[in-house]
């Protein structure tokens, strides 16, 4: 399978087209005569089904029509007066006796015998006399005690048997006497076997087995392929229900119909097979339609695939021109569909790329020409690194050590505020850039507040985003402290590592503001390093989690912490 979805994977456009499509036509043209072959077949089976049902109920009427006559003889004998009579032995004398079988009995049932081939022999048996009387009464000692005659003591209608071990088929009938309610014997018919199913077998053509049961499902009669199974073979097909049904390895059709005057079954069952060759002549047709709708399917694929394949060979030429450096190719759609859409956005792509090259160069020349005032600009710092050297010289001539302390921390100020350009800057250094500043401030300012440090001396050797502390510390010296008009100035800047971040903490004890003023020095707009201009630079290096907090009160002064991650 994975080889199979490798070679579909790795093959062209066009094949890929070409097996879908045939995967998806074949499937449902298989299906679909599959469907009609299982239907057509289905069809024919039920249609069989109908036929032999129609059949069987014909052949078993005329079973049954053969049964009736018999059935009628001896209905018609039972109820004879003159038989009740001699039967029942209520004749006066045995002249009596000999009068009413010559002239009634006897010749009645010669008649019959000679008229219905089945009948083979008639017995009278009485439990009323001790010897035979005539040609077919005789007294019941003999077979009292067989099954069928003590049945026949019971049911007053006609019973059927077939005596497998003597290979006898016979019917009863009891007889009363005259007054309908005593039982005087027993109206035994023996049937000739052969005559009563002749010519069973020559009704029906091909493979087929014709089973006769009783209500016991003792076998009556099987025809000649049924004759050649075993026992239990017939005993499976007679438990087996009306329709389709297994046996030694095949399948089977099989109907019944019921025999009204015996009670038994009449059971015909055919192979499947039989039915099945009727079904090739679907089966060839059924394939010649798919054959032929595969190969004009095959054909209407094959132009289909080119159509959609053409313009993407057409483009993978372009876009192989265009890698080899040449973007001057024309490109242009002749279509509106997705692979017009394609080519269309490739072209755009093209032309971007042209622009962005022509960009890319021009920048180019703009770099240069930064890199030159760059290195123009190199001077300015210092030139002005040499004039306060120059300046704090001269102030040390002339003994003027404020003017010397304004210049070297005026200095170290700009020395560590420009960072020789770079955006991150060890702690140790924002800390002395802030002191600088502050020395700067606290002469300004004639010392007019203290200034305490609380370092994290671990610390110092961590990274931060240049210059964070001045605009915050230039803030909480002109909002605060300047404003705060009587009492003890402070101003305490600490350093300090809460888990994995760096907390820089600036806090006055100035006048306190507003928290509307809080959100505009962090949201407005401004210019210059202003305490949005921090956040904003913070949140670009590290991201939205870290940044600053101001918290103020009025009257107690104001804290402005600000959080980065720890980056040794």
């Amino acid at each position: 399978m994975k080889h199979l979805l490798a070679y579909f994977r790795n093959s062209t456009v066009r094949k890929k087209l070409i097996i879908t499509y045939l995967v998806v036509i074949i499937i449902p043209i298989l299906a679909l005569g599959i469907y009609a072959y299982q239907s057509s077949k289905g069809y024919l089976k039920k249609q069989l089904m109908i036929g032999m049902n129609h059949t069987v109920s014909q052949t078993a009427l005329n079973l049954d029509q053969k049964m009736e006559k018999s059935g009628n003889f001896i209905s018609f004998m039972v109820f004879n007066p003159i038989v009740k009579k001699v039967t029942g032995s209520e004749l006066p004398d045995i002249l009596s006796y000999t009068k009413e079988l010559n002239d009634n009995i006897e010749p009645t049932i010669w008649y019959y015998i000679n008229i219905n081939r089945e009948m083979k022999d008639v017995l009278f048996y009485s439990d009323y006399t001790g010897k035979q009387i005539g040609n077919f009464i005789y007294p019941s000692e003999a077979v009292r005690n067989t099954a069928w005659y003590e049945e026949a003591r019971k049911v007053s209608k006609t019973q059927w048997y077939y005596d497998q071990q003597q290979q006898v088929l016979f019917a009863t009938h009891n007889i009363q006497k005259s007054d309908n309610t005593t039982f005087a014997g027993v109206l035994y018919v023996k049937i000739d076997y052969d005559k009563m199913f002749e010519k069973l077998d020559q009704v029906y053509d091909g493979e087929y087995g014709i089973l006769i049961t009783d209500s016991k499902q003792q076998v009556i009669y099987a025809g000649e392929a049924a004759s050649s199974l075993s026992e239990k073979a017939l005993g499976d097909i007679a438990a087996q229900a009306e329709g389709q049904f297994r046996m030694q390895g095949k399948e089977y059709l099989m109907t019944r119909s019921s025999l009204m005057n015996s009670g038994w079954t009449f059971t015909y069952f055919m192979p499947t097979t039989s039915m099945i060759v009727d079904t090739k002549d679907i089966l060839k047709a059924t394939a010649s339609i798919i054959l032929i709708c595969m190969l004009v399917l095959l054909c209407i694929i094959w132009l289909f695939s080119r159509t959609l394949v053409r313009p993407i060979h057409a483009l993978k030429k372009k876009i192989s021109i265009v890698e080899n450096g040449n973007f001057d190719v024309p490109i242009v759609a002749n279509a509106t569909d997705e692979i017009g859409q394609l080519t269309q956005s490739f072209a755009d792509m093209v032309k971007k790329v042209q622009d962005s090259i022509q960009e890319a160069v021009q920048a180019r020349m703009l770099e240069k020409e930064a890199e030159l005032k760059a290195l123009q600009a190199q001077i300015s710092p210092h030139f002005l690194y040499n004039t306060l050297s120059i300046i704090n010289w001269k102030a040390v001539q002339r003994d003027a050590m404020d003017i010397s302390v304004v210049a070297n921390a005026l200095s170290k100020f700009y020395r560590t505020s420009l960072n020789k350009g770079n955006h991150l800057i060890r702690i140790r250094d924002e800390i002395g850039n802030i002191q600088a500043y502050l020395a700067i401030q606290l002469i300004m300012h004639d010392d007019e507040f203290e200034v305490i440090y609380e370092i994290d001396e671990s610390a110092y050797d961590c990274e931060t985003v240049n210059f964070i502390l001045q605009p915050i510390v230039e803030n909480a010296i002109i909002h605060g402290l300047d404003e705060k008009e009587e009492g003890s100035k402070l101003l305490r800047i600490g350093v300090e590592f809460v888990g994995d971040e760096i907390h820089f903490t600036v806090q006055d004890n100035g006048k306190g503001m507003e928290a509307a003023v809080q959100d505009r020095l962090l949201h407005a707009e401004g210019g210059g390093y202003g305490l949005r201009n921090v956040q904003e630079r913070i949140r670009l290096y590290f991201g939205g989690d870290y940044g600053l907090t101001i918290a103020s009160e009025k009257g107690v002064g104001t804290t402005v912490t600000v959080v980065i991650p720890t980056l040794r």
